[in-house]
């Protein structure tokens, strides 16, 4: 009796960068482990860490072979991503920032994707955040066209990506130059390649903690948005689709301003954008702005309570 074939398993390497994680790192690597579509090989890129993660990876690396211990001085996230990517042999390459971790069906989850769509240049998935009071979830909108992706990173951070390795050669990988944005450049010029797919499920836990990150800075922040704003519109020709980027990028702007409490300035991005093009998002910030405001007067209020 002839059997039936064998369904073809996707071939993924894995790329994690890390500085001073040691904490943090163990967790997101046994979410790999974890998966229920296992991986080829994991590529931990360490960027000068003192905090003890370097003799840890060269332990580990040393008793497990499927991960490849890469050492580094310290030159910036995006630098150690390219330096995984250059070492990735399978068609696919996913990646984990050292401080996330992966549900366990992940890959599963987005691999299931190309049955339907096997033309798919990348895939992409949902965020549970964790680490914060309350654990929101962000559902990215599946394959934004060029015009979403010029106006914000709808897909999210790179621990959702999985690339297929030759779109990533051809794109040149992340760009080390920008202080922060990387990965929604890298997006945007993937997206000109072809479709991405989002399996819309929190298979990411996003770690919105204390610890620190290009995303606690805001200088960096601001500044990467500001630099990746000028190339993003830099081939628009229609005034209407200029005006919407214009738009969606002063409401970006103001969301930065509010997470770090400039609400002033948040605000009046959001008022500049509205006069532009009037949109639910701007109305969505100003709310947040809002309650920020409340909150923040809450707390600086002094209790009426009678002492005891």
């Amino acid at each position: 009796m002839m059997q039936a074939p064998t369904p073809h398993r996707p071939q993924v390497d894995v790329v994690i960068p890390t500085y001073n994680r040691r904490a943090l790192l163990p967790t997101a690597i046994a979410s790999i482990k974890a998966q229920t579509l296992p991986v080829t090989r994991i590529f931990v890129v360490d960027d000068g860490s003192t905090d003890g993660t370097i003799e840890w990876l060269r332990e580990l690396a040393a008793e497990d072979l499927s991960i490849e211990f890469i050492e580094m001085q310290h030159g910036g996230a995006n630098v150690a991503r390219n330096a995984g990517i250059a070492r990735a042999r399978s068609e696919w390459v996913a990646f984990l920032d050292s401080d996330d971790a992966w549900e366990p069906d992940k890959l599963e989850r987005q691999f299931a994707m190309l049955e339907e769509r096997p033309n798919l240049v990348g895939l992409f998935c949902g965020f549970r955040l964790v680490g914060v009071t309350s654990r929101a979830i962000h559902r990215p909108r599946d394959n934004p066209s060029l015009l979403d992706l010029r106006g914000s990173n709808v897909l999210g951070s790179t621990s959702g990506a999985v690339i297929r390795r030759d779109a990533l050669e051809a794109a040149g990988g992340f760009n080390p130059a920008l202080p922060s944005c990387q990965d929604w450049d890298l997006w945007f010029r993937l997206r000109k390649m072809g479709p991405m797919g989002v399996a819309r499920l929190p298979l990411v836990l996003f770690n919105c903690g204390p610890h620190e990150r290009i995303t606690t800075n805001m200088q960096k922040v601001v500044s990467g948005h500001r630099a990746i704003f000028v190339h993003l519109l830099a081939d628009v020709e229609s005034a209407r689709e200029r005006n919407i980027v214009l738009a969606q990028h002063m409401l970006t702007e103001a969301d930065i301003k509010r997470r770090f409490g400039d609400y002033r300035a948040a605000l009046q991005l959001v008022a500049r954008s509205v006069i532009r093009v009037p949109t639910r998002r701007a109305l969505a910030i100003a709310v947040r702005t809002a309650q920020c405001i409340w909150r923040d007067r809450q707390r600086r209020a002094p209790s009426t309570a009678s002492p005891a």
